[in-house]
């Protein structure tokens, strides 16, 4: 058996408790692990064919080899998360020996392969890599037919040549994973949510999502369940509060599916003995809420001692905000209740509150319809408004500002092709509107959310302060490391249009870019600007997930983001007479202190609460009962 992780924060390593790496490594007798290195895997492929798409890129717009050469720098949308789809093929034994030769399969090494795939909004852009790659097959195609034509008509040849045979390739291969995740024979999902209303909430929507585009979900798996035990005020709530989520569950998501349950340990499991351990079963009751379904926030720490968001240091002062951390931890919950309390607070100030995940959260949170239109929340201080944005909207918005002055360039263009053309007795059509605006489907991966993210420049005009509730840890880096490679990608744009301005005055084109390079340059500086910007990373006090939070940190520090804070979330503050209560608050007290992090990085303890907090009076309740060290 060979266990795959694909998410770019991975966390495999450290539930086996051994280092891994992109090669495979032997666990056990049977089972071996491997991190993919997806950027890594994507240098390979690109080094193998980039002469080929070079030449395509050549061919088929007005580039050279030099302005070619620059955007093969940047990455291909779809590609590399096609390349790790193939690395998971790869390793596993299945892919083709020779397609030039045959088409037979050689005996794969491993009977069976485990993907643990990354967070959910990351994990659907994988899963449609496929249909993304069989649309740029096909602009390559329209960009190499013209060559085609040609080649034909003048030199008599036929015969594909190498950007051909990349083309054929690349379609073949999206094919083939495309139907090898739809098989039901080869591939199944099973979908791991928490017992809780918002997890809940987000499986409906990817579930959907999944079956829309033909992939089968034949189980879920409900983890971290509290398991029976001896009454205690704390884990009864939680338990009648688990019972009725996990009821929702198999009402509204388990017709035709198996639901399976693991137990929550006090400690999380690391380890390939402790992991073998964990009690798996089946639900046996729908249970009861109790009455009284008012979150119980209980007495923390120290009586006198609460240090609700608005007080914090690391808080104060900053006009952007962003919350972010591992997958699960309470990103959303915490960022909501921040921004509740500091549109309570100033009354004066105006609020924003921006979801960047992909799989938003923040309708589930506030209990209250969000889209990407800003709108206020019913019963939040009118100076707070919420967003879920929507990044591929903004993306074609802002396309269609680029498209008019790209086909008056690609006429221009082609005028002279054309000349040239019959002075050659060749019939070949100039460069058409069609095949130059496909040149912005080849910018950088990830130009969306970016274009997205590039709101809170023009926000900030409109607003005091705004939060944002980014994606988990892999993608939300991903967008901040995003505005260099997009100003490299507007740099190659403006260099190919000074280039040709003998021939094509730059015009709308040029002053789109030069706004949009200007809007990155601000946000770069102002996401560095450390008395404006702090970005608050969210944890919970367990293993796995303080050592990925450990790696945020360092990864923020060399973006140079201020990072003055760390959430522990939903620690059980209260643990009282119950033994599995007060087990549960020594071991998050241990992670906690081994924490390794920043000078002057403070820790927020936030309780745990049962229901988790929903809605505006149950979230500005539960923030008012924060703690700082």
């Amino acid at each position: 058996m060979l266990l795959v992780s694909t998410d770019p924060a991975h966390s495999l390593g450290d539930a086996l408790g051994v280092p891994l790496s992109s090669t495979p490594k032997s666990i056990r007798r049977t089972l071996h692990a491997v991190e993919l290195d997806a950027p890594r895997a994507f240098a390979r492929w690109l080094k193998e064919h980039r002469r080929p798409l070079g030449e395509i890129l050549e061919h088929g717009t007005w580039l050279d080899a030099e302005d070619v050469d620059a955007l093969l720098d940047l990455s291909i949308p779809g590609i590399d998360e096609l390349v790790g789809l193939l690395e998971v093929a790869r390793l596993a034994g299945m892919e083709r020996r020779d397609r030039r030769e045959d088409h037979s399969f050689r005996d794969p090494p491993y009977e069976v392969v485990v993907v643990d795939t990354a967070p959910t909004g990351h994990t659907l852009r994988l899963l449609t890599a496929p249909e993304t790659v069989a649309a740029v097959a096909e602009i390559l195609d329209l960009l190499q037919e013209d060559h085609r034509v040609i080649r034909e008509q003048l030199a008599r040849v036929g015969r594909p040549e190498a950007a051909d045979r990349l083309i054929a390739l690349l379609a073949e291969q999206a094919h083939e994973i495309a139907a090898r995740l739809r098989d039901r024979r080869q591939t199944t999902f099973h979908w791991v949510t928490l017992p809780e209303e918002m997890s809940l909430a987000e499986s409906e929507d990817a579930i959907t999502a999944l079956e829309h585009a033909g992939l089968h979900v034949p189980e879920i798996v409900v983890n971290r369940v509290l398991p029976d035990a001896p009454p205690c005020p704390i884990c009864d709530r939680r338990r009648s509060e688990e019972r009725r989520v996990v009821a929702a569950i198999r009402r509204r998501l388990g017709r035709g599916r198996r639901i399976s349950v693991v137990y929550a340990a006090i400690e999380e499991p690391r380890g390939v003995a402790a992991l073998a351990r964990l009690e798996v079963g089946r639900p046996t009751t729908e249970g009861r809420p109790t009455e009284g379904r008012r979150a119980d926030v209980g007495r923390p720490f120290r009586a006198g001692a609460f240090t609700p968001p608005e007080s914090l240091d690391a808080i104060d002062g900053a006009s952007l905000l962003f919350f972010g951390g591992k997958g699960g931890v309470g990103k959303t919950t915490v960022a909501a209740a921040t921004a509740l309390r500091l549109a309570r607070a100033n009354r004066s100030r105006k609020i924003l509150l921006l979801s960047t995940d992909p799989a938003h959260s923040l309708a589930d949170v506030f209990k209250h319809p969000v889209g990407d239109k800003a709108r206020a929340i019913a019963g939040a201080p009118r100076n707070l408004i919420v967003r879920e944005l929507d990044a591929a909207a903004v993306l074609a918005a802002r396309r269609a500002q680029f498209e008019g002055a790209i086909d008056e360039i690609a006429a221009a263009v082609g005028a002279s092709t054309i000349a040239g053309s019959v002075d050659a007795g060749l019939s070949v059509r100039s460069p058409s509107s069609n095949i130059a605006r496909e040149l912005m489907n080849l910018a950088p991966p990830g130009i969306d959310e970016l274009f997205g993210i590039l709101s809170v420049v023009d926000a900030r005009a409109e607003h005091d302060v705004i939060v944002v509730d980014t994606a988990p840890t892999g993608h939300a880096l991903r967008l901040l490391e995003m505005p260099d490679a997009a100003r490299e990608w507007m740099q190659v744009l403006l260099r190919v249009l000074l280039k040709y301005r003998s021939l094509v005055r730059p015009g709308q084109l040029a002053a789109e870019l030069v706004d949009v390079s200007k809007s990155i340059r601000e946000l770069q500086a102002l996401l560095r600007d450390h008395q404006q910007t702090r970005f608050i990373v969210v944890t919970r006090a367990a293993e796995v997930p303080r050592k990925e939070t450990a790696r945020l940190l360092a990864r923020l520090h060399r973006l140079r983001l201020a990072t003055p804070a760390v959430v522990f979330n939903a620690l059980t503050t209260t643990p009282g007479r119950c033994a599995r209560c007060r087990a549960t608050a020594a071991a998050e007290a241990r992670e906690i202190r081994a924490l390794r992090r920043p000078r002057g990085c403070a820790i927020i303890r936030t309780p745990l609460v049962a229901p988790p907090p929903r809605g505006v009076a149950a979230l500005q309740r539960w923030a008012a009962s924060w703690l700082a060290d």
